[in-house]
């Protein structure tokens, strides 16, 4: 079961190999292997981050300047951290792990390898962005939708349902991130719980066969479809915003909100204490100070995410009880994250 997990993140490690050899990286601050640091002393906290650097580094440096603690970031795939975190299972080399989505987390939670701990304000986030026993805390909410072109795409013509983009009408039109984005794994495998293995199989197979171009990541997606490259791309909400703030020709969807129909998911950005780390009192701390106010507030005013504790509101996004919401329990996409990435290899979703 482990081997395609192992796989995804060798491919992450070896793409990132190649693009450095070859001087010409530029996915934004997405990368394997690249890091930064914050403040000096004694005091100091690891974190293996999965987020991209832009999207994060205001609130690390909002903690240090805070605690005083020095913050170290090996910044990288959340797949490509989450194995490295699985094979230093003897001897952590990181005291915290950001993740892009709560699917991951929990599957290193069944691995025994993070460290419960419920952070101070803890039952103030939603029950849903959290584990029952504080092995990981979701720190910010991501609605799945469609980002499109306004100049390519009509009102009359827009789609319903994530499932439309099968039709021969959007071939060669439409574009997705890797099954190297962690949110695209806990996306299907949302899909997979909520219509089924068959169903989705079948949806996945209706994208390769419309020649949906598989971009690494979801900046890219974005930057495409603003740039019409492409009609439209599933993307997480708050690229939407991004492209938007950028000036780019670009509308949103949130779909599938019929009765019947399957919602949108909304995952979540989440953090762990990792088990045996050096510095456990500090990254007690940096848990506590993610879902406070301060943090809570960085993540909605600079990167439009959503808030998971209710004193902060949503920046622009539709609020969470604007839109129906995929009945998908977070915890449950864990243990679907080996099998989800063995359908998408299986699709050619690489």
């Amino acid at each position: 079961m482990r081997s395609r997990f192992l796989a995804l993140g060798l491919l992450v490690l070896i793409g990132t190999m190649l693009i450095s050899a070859g001087g010409c990286f530029n996915s934004g601050a997405d990368s394997g292997g690249v890091g930064f640091d914050v403040g000096e002393g004694d005091e100091k906290l690891i974190i293996y981050s999965g987020r991209k650097i832009k999207l994060f580094q205001p609130v690390i440096e909002a903690f240090n300047r805070e605690t005083g603690i020095a913050v170290q970031v090996k910044n990288g795939k959340t797949a490509e951290l989450a194995q490295a975190i699985l094979e230093e299972k003897d001897r952590p080399q990181a005291d915290v792990f950001l993740s892009q989505e709560a699917g991951i987390l929990d599957k290193l939670r069944r691995e025994d390898v993070l460290q419960p701990y419920k952070p101070e304000g803890f039952e103030n986030v939603a029950p849903d962005f959290r584990a029952p026993d504080g092995s990981w805390i979701g720190v910010s909410g991501r609605a799945r939708v469609i980002i499109y072109n306004t100049d390519l795409v009509s009102e009359d013509d827009l789609p319903d349902s994530v499932f439309d983009l099968t039709g021969p009408e959007w071939k060669d039109r439409i574009a997705m991130a890797s099954s190297l984005e962690a949110s695209v794994v806990g996306w299907v495998s949302s899909l997979r719980t909520l219509v089924g293995d068959t169903e989705t199989e079948k949806f996945l197979q209706g994208l390769t066969d419309n020649n949906i171009e598989i971009l690494a990541n979801h900046s890219l997606v974005r930057k495409a479809v603003g740039k019409g490259e492409f009609a439209a791309g599933f993307v997480n909400h708050y690229y939407y915003h991004l492209e938007k703030a950028a000036g780019s020709p670009v509308g949103v969807i949130y779909p599938d909100q019929g009765t019947d129909d399957v919602g949108v998911l909304v995952n979540a950005a989440g953090a762990a204490i990792i088990k045996g780390a050096k510095n456990q009192d500090n990254a007690k701390m940096f848990m506590d100070f993610l879902i406070d106010a301060e943090a809570q507030d960085l993540f909605a005013r600079e990167n439009f995410e959503y808030p998971t504790i209710e004193e902060v509101e949503a920046n622009e996004a539709l609020s969470l009880d604007e839109f129906k919401r995929s009945p998908v329990d977070l915890i449950d996409l864990g243990d679907k994250v080996d099998s989800t990435i063995d359908m998408l290899f299986d699709h050619n979703i690489l």
